[in-house]
């Protein structure tokens, strides 16, 4: 049903693309009604007779008839779920970044930020040709203050609680944090806090994996967690495979029972709280946000205050999660759950088996067949990790300047048209009036690409720290 839909809106969208060009540019007459003969009209044409199929009778169906050729010519690759003329664009835009990326010459000493893209993307690809590395993994753990993964002894002496966990590996396992824009100051950037979302098994799967739908994808992740561990313990025993596993995917599944489910958190105004760490930690003691926070910052060289204002989208997840750590949490499960976090962000990065688990767990969440090319992951890769840095290269070889300039005159005309147009409401009254131009006065306008992205002495800044290969091999692999 729902690939179906998916191809049915792909269908439609296909129309109203190549439709809508043909019917706003329409010339002279011929016969009895109008014809457009340019050349985009007549390629338009051609798109919407490559879409039908023509055999069909379109009183008998007019979906086969209207979108049968399209369907035909368009079959859900092996590596994808789904298709429609979004992924097609998506495909072509990775496309594009392939070959930026892949054509650009590799620099290793005195980098500038684009030389680092390209080194990424150049490790990322060297990864499936590597042997496996426990050793780099266990760097890397020890970065994250995991280093004794997993632990597999529950009378093992590690931590006394839940926080004093967080306080040596950090934040991320329980909380989301993010800095970015902010809602009330748009020229100004905010520590977000939100509850967590699941991205390796849904919150779904996790919250009922009773389900007879659910069962299978829960099984291949609980493969993958086996795989994961047994990656770091060799020696490990069957029976604490089979423990551990469990106990790490029921650990996950208290934490996505606390989460509230998408359809209550549509309306941003219900959910946002805007507050201070202290007003934060004041509340909720058994959050040390400011230690936690501090830690996280302290990479880049900032230091926070418990003054400083955080934006807030999850109140009710964030009371459960204090009462959660006091009451209910174990530190060695957390403990494991934090170095699971890790694995599963760097397990397809240094070994082959553990790659082998999730393309299994990938089968049973979306029914595909094969697993996607290394270039399109690393694509992916580079672009979410260095988002500036990519758009930066796209936009220097596939974007006019003046393309930008056009749409942003219209954006600006549009604002002074509607401005007029308030004046001359005579059912508003001046106090909604009032209300309405102040709105428009902080309405902002994102067009193709923001002004600061030629800044290179920013751009410098924002990755001053990715500074060796090394350290860009392990960024790539958080995808």
């Amino acid at each position: 049903m729902v690939i179906a839909y998916l191809v049915i809106t792909a269908c439609l969208t296909a129309w109203a693309t190549l439709v809508v060009p043909v019917l706003a540019d329409v010339e002279g007459p011929k016969g009895n009604y109008t014809v457009c003969d340019t050349d985009v009209c007549k390629q338009r044409a051609q798109l919407i007779n490559a879409s039908i199929d023509p055999c069909v009778d379109p009183c008998d169906d007019f979906y086969s008839y209207a979108c049968g050729g399209w369907i035909k010519n368009h079959p859900i690759p092996s590596d994808k779920s789904s298709t429609g003329n979004f992924y097609l664009l998506h495909e072509e835009l990775q496309e594009t970044l392939r070959s930026i990326l892949g054509n650009m010459t590799l620099v290793y000493e005195w980098q500038n930020v684009t030389d680092k893209a390209a080194v990424a993307y150049n490790a990322c690809m060297a990864v499936p040709t590597s042997p496996d590395r426990q050793d780099v993994m266990l760097e890397i753990m020890n970065a994250s203050g995991v280093v004794r993964w997993p632990i597999t002894n529950e009378t093992e002496d590690v931590f006394e609680n839940c926080s004093e966990v967080l306080h040596k590996t950090g934040i991320s396992a329980v909380l989301s944090a993010n800095v970015g824009r902010d809602l009330r100051m748009l020229n100004s950037n905010i520590i977000g806090l939100d509850q967590l979302s699941f991205g390796t098994v849904g919150r779904n799967q996790l919250i009922h994996p009773e389900r007879e739908e659910n069962k299978r994808i829960i099984q291949a992740y609980k493969y993958l967690i086996k795989t994961a561990l047994q990656f770091m313990r060799p020696n490990i025993t069957e029976e604490e495979l089979t423990r551990l596993s469990e106990e790490l995917v029921k650990f996950e599944g208290l934490l996505a029972n606390m989460t509230a489910p998408p359809e209550e958190r549509r309306d941003i105004l219900k959910i946002y709280n805007r507050v201070t760490i202290k007003e934060l930690q004041e509340n909720f003691t058994n959050v040390q946000l400011l230690d936690l926070l501090q830690k996280e910052f302290a990479k880049a060289n900032i230091t926070l205050s418990d003054n400083e204002t955080v934006e807030l989208y999850a109140l009710d997840y964030y009371k459960t999660l204090d009462y959660f750590l006091l009451c209910t949490c174990n530190p060695a499960t957390l403990y494991n759950y934090v170095g699971l976090k890790v694995m599963l962000a760097i397990g397809n990065q240094v070994s082959e088996s553990f790659r082998n688990a999730s393309l299994e767990l990938k089968k049973a969440m979306t029914g595909v067949v094969t697993d996607s090319p290394t270039w399109q992951k690393c694509v992916g890769a580079v672009n979410n990790l260095m988002p500036e840095i990519v758009g930066l290269l796209y936009v220097q070889q596939k974007f006019s300047e003046e393309a930008k300039k056009e749409v942003e005159d219209l954006a600006r005309r549009l604002m002074e048209a509607f401005n007029e147009s308030l004046q001359k409401e005579k059912w508003m009254d001046n106090k909604t009036r009032e209300a309405a131009e102040e709105k428009l006065l902080k309405m902002g306008t994102k067009i193709a690409y923001p002004d600061w992205l030629y800044n290179t002495t920013y751009l410098e800044d924002l990755y001053r720290f990715w500074c060796t290969e090394d350290k860009l091999r392990y960024f790539t692999s958080l995808y």
